[in-house]
């Protein structure tokens, strides 16, 4: 057995014997009432059980610290943004539009998730998808984007509503904002999801789309969705892309049809998937509370992000920008706009 091997296995033998330890210790601690020596050996339990786990922990490129560390962050962010409340059972979580309650993911389940899906992630976080996403996917698209109503105008008020950077060098632009319609929707798209007038994750942008609505992935799934994503808050213009692990990231130049083509047959891109509005919705919120700055907003690079994982019921991409802020069926956009959209990618854990 490998020198490495046999120092892990020492260590979890240890580990079992300062835990019988602290079971007898803390046996004794309830009926003499002092708990010096109990809370002494569960500080020292704690330590060295996280101090194992991570060297057992399969994934270089996202130490365990750092997505605990990006889970507690997202987390006090959604209550703080009023995207999360509290339900019957006491727990954070949403309400969806199956008028069901879901509670927010624990960590414990974000960690199995990840180690049951070793085989992918291994390779994916190498390639640069090392931020974890946690998305109320089951929320009704309009409190969504209320939410984000809210937490653009709270950020234009305190003077803190700011461009994408390039580099975080770069001096700070304080866009210019309609506080009386913060955002644009088609019309059409109210209610869209709870009337079923959408369909998410589609096969292709057509009729025979393949896509389903939300109640029906709600019936399979929680009502959160748990991804890792490139931090890529601007999109990559034409020679921007760089390969990494034998990925070549995406660019623009393509019409949407053509990146999910790519998605769903390119073996290199296996497993990754467009965002959804919900899921967009809840980057830009992220990106937003953590550096003041809106996503795909460039100043003198215009860009339109299409979501890649909904369409219309006839099958038209979704797509939104920033210079209106629109959620929109762009029926004749890829024939007329001069930069053409890309996907922002991520990758979904079942």
């Amino acid at each position: 057995m490998p020198i490495q091997c046999e120092k892990i296995k020492k260590e979890l033998e240890d580990l079992k014997t300062l835990q019988k330890e602290f079971d007898l210790e803390h046996q004794e601690a309830t009926k003499t009432g002092n708990l010096v020596k109990a809370k002494e050996l569960k500080v020292e339990l704690e330590q060295k059980r996280d101090a194992l786990s991570e060297k057992l922990w399969p994934f270089e490129n996202l130490p365990q610290k750092e997505l605990k560390k990006q889970y507690e962050n997202q987390k006090e962010m959604l209550e703080q943004v009023g995207m999360l409340e509290k339900l019957s059972t006491g727990e954070m979580g949403i309400k969806a539009i199956d008028n069901k309650e879901y509670a927010f993911p624990s960590y414990q389940e974000i960690v199995k998730r990840v180690k049951e899906n070793k085989e992918i992630l291994e390779s994916k976080t190498e390639q640069g998808f090392n931020q974890l996403l946690i998305v109320p996917f089951g929320m009704k698209l309009s409190d969504l984007i209320e939410k984000y109503e809210q937490v653009l105008v709270k950020h234009y008020q305190e003077g803190k509503l700011l461009a994408t950077k390039e580099k975080p060098s770069d001096p700070d632009k304080h866009l210019n904002f309609d506080e009386d319609e913060p955002i644009t929707i088609r019309e059409g798209y109210q209610n869209a999801d709870i009337e079923e007038r959408l369909r998410y994750f589609p096969k292709k942008f057509s009729k025979n789309h393949q896509g389903k609505t939300k109640q029906e992935i709600l019936r399979k799934q929680s009502g959160f969705n748990v991804m890792l994503i490139e931090d890529l808050p601007i999109i990559l213009r034409k020679g921007e892309g760089k390969e990494i692990k034998g990925r070549k990231q995406l660019e623009v130049g393509k019409d949407a049809g053509e990146y999910l083509e790519i998605l769903n047959t390119n073996p290199i891109y296996q497993n990754e998937t467009g965002m959804t509005p919900e899921e967009q919705i809840t980057y830009a919120i992220k990106y937003l509370e953590q550096t003041n700055q809106v996503i795909d907003e460039v100043p003198g690079k215009d860009s339109t992000s299409c979501q890649l994982g909904t369409c219309s019921i006839d099958g038209h991409v979704m797509v939104s920008n920033w210079l209106s802020l629109v959620l929109q069926i762009p029926i004749h956009l890829f024939l007329t706009f001069p930069m053409l959209p890309t996907p922002i990618r991520a990758l979904a854990l079942p």
